[in-house]
């Protein structure tokens, strides 16, 4: 497998989130996406779960460009579902995190990162605004791949689950992403235009331009006018809906003392 990352319009990086992920582990270098190499070189690196777009070769190879080498392995997470969260992601999409949901079990992806790709992804995930860095209990985690794992670290949401937008009290929710599958779901799906329209089409927003001029015209101006954005992204973040007893807790977003001098990782406090 040798596949060429390709690149995506505006429109599509809104609308297709949170693109195609392959089944099983992977290797993305110079712009491709390939087979992860059965001599692949863990070491140095840190597990990071990745639970939306994260996931795709496409948004990995955007965050890391082709100089960038990034090993990916899947893992299956127990009690757990994905889930659109209350925030406007800079290219008009509604994000994602994870979100608990006891029964229901999803098969991710681990994104193994050197300390400079931890600082690009803390960067594009709007660290200490839009995500918290995370460690996961690992009685929740299943590695699906040979390689050993003693912590898994993650991004988490700070804005809580989107709600209903066209409930009179916008409480219906969480709901779980259509394009991330899972077993014993719980939680009504979506896909990523029902979420938009629902944000857009919400009697609840103040302020709301360019509604009368239709969908499309709308998502061109989420994109192209942050302060529009920011607005519209404050507003449903008020009522979104917050997880209780996660299988994770927040930690400090320096990596230095996560590896042994040898590059191995620590064993994980949970």
């Amino acid at each position: 497998m040798k596949i060429k990352i390709p690149q995506m319009s505006m429109r599509e990086r809104a609308l297709n989130y949170p693109y195609t992920a392959p089944d099983g582990g992977f290797m993305i270098a110079d712009g491709f996406c390939t087979a992860l190499p059965e001599n692949a070189d863990f070491s140095n690196r840190i597990a990071v779960l990745s639970v939306g777009s994260n996931r795709a070769p496409v948004q990995l190879f955007r965050k890391f460009g082709p100089q960038h080498t990034v090993l990916v392995t899947p893992v299956q997470v127990a009690d757990c579902d994905i889930v659109h969260i209350a925030n406007l992601a800079p290219y008009g999409a509604i994000p994602c995190a994870a979100f608990p949901s006891i029964g229901t079990q999803i098969t991710l992806n681990i994104a193994w990162l050197t300390a400079e790709q931890l600082d690009i992804m803390h960067l594009t995930e709007s660290l200490g605004d839009a995500y918290d860095f995370v460690n996961w209990d690992l009685k929740s985690i299943t590695h699906l791949h040979g390689q050993p794992l003693d912590r898994l670290f993650g991004y988490a949401s700070r804005k809580g689950a989107l709600s209903d937008m066209q409930a009179v009290d916008r409480i219906q929710g969480p709901f779980a992403l259509q394009a991330i599958t899972a077993q014993g779901r719980k939680f009504q799906t979506w896909d990523q235009k029902t979420a938009l329209m629902a944000v857009f089409s919400s009697p609840h927003l103040v302020d709301n331009p360019y509604k009368g001029e239709g969908f499309d015209i709308w998502l061109e101006q989420i994109q192209q006018n942050d302060e529009l954005r920011l607005h519209i992204a404050n507003q449903i973040g008020q009522s979104g809906i917050e997880p209780d007893n996660c299988p994770w807790k927040t930690v400090p977003a320096n990596p230095s003392n996560w590896f042994t001098p040898a590059g191995v990782a620590l064993k994980s406090p949970l």
